[in-house]
């Protein structure tokens, strides 16, 4: 049987970004270039980083990520044993906004590192798909 604190909207809420970062982090950028073996490709794209991170420093600023909102009230009701309904209430919530420090030149880096790529005759294909192994 699943508890039923797994359909609550603030446990699926908890978990989804971490979700979608796994999902993301699965898909990695795919640059080719004719005559080349994806190892190669690895390779030069690894590169092509790594430089564009001493060309282009972190700058990292203070700033709001999530902002503040209100989560709604629930109400979640059964029938006991005796054929009684029971409901149970909570009020809703206010949720404060979220600071963090955010490094505003990652655009700024990520366009120097295509830069690289493209000088060096590989042009951008999309990400590839997730690989299980």
């Amino acid at each position: 049987m699943i508890p039923p604190c797994i359909f609550r909207y603030h446990f699926v809420m908890r978990f989804l970004p971490l979700v979608l970062a796994l999902l993301l982090a699965a898909c990695a950028e795919r640059w080719e270039k004719p005559g080349t073996t994806e190892a190669e490709s690895d390779a030069a794209q690894s590169a092509c980083t790594a430089q564009a991170a001493e060309k282009i420093a972190p700058a990292m600023v203070w700033m709001q990520v999530q902002p503040a909102y209100w989560e709604p009230g629930e109400r979640h009701c059964w029938t006991g044993a005796n054929g009684a309904t029971y409901c149970r209430s909570s009020p809703p919530r206010w949720r404060p906004p979220v600071f963090d420090w955010v490094d505003v030149n990652i655009p700024a880096r990520q366009q120097a590192r295509a830069q690289c790529l493209q000088e060096q005759g590989f042009s951008y294909q999309g990400l590839r798909p997730l690989r299980l192994f």
